[in-house]
């Protein structure tokens, strides 16, 4: 394999953060840079997930249909509070 000089620019703490990291494996910079693109190359793609860090009212939206579509599945999406609070009642003094 022939060996190929490449420059890229990085921003300065990164690359120091990453040395600290790839010292304590034993690898240089150069050589973890290699254990990651021979990564992508045998994977066919990045080697770990990339996502959009969700938001708090994302993560409320989500959990709102969940419970919406949780609902559906146990039948009460068409029942009102006065249902189900004597629903809860009538639980409570069947215990």
């Amino acid at each position: 394999m022939a060996a190929v000089n490449y420059t890229i620019r990085l921003d300065d703490a990164d690359k120091k953060s990453a040395e600290q990291v790839f010292n304590q494996l034993g690898l240089t910079l150069a050589a973890g840079i290699n254990v990651y693109l021979k990564a992508v190359a045998r994977q066919q793609g990045i080697p770990f997930a990339l996502e959009i860090e969700r938001t708090p009212r994302q993560r409320l939206q989500d959990a709102f249909s969940k419970a919406q579509a949780q609902s559906a599945i146990n039948g009460t999406d068409k029942m009102s509070m006065t249902d189900i609070d004597a629903v809860i009642a009538d639980s409570r003094q069947q215990v």
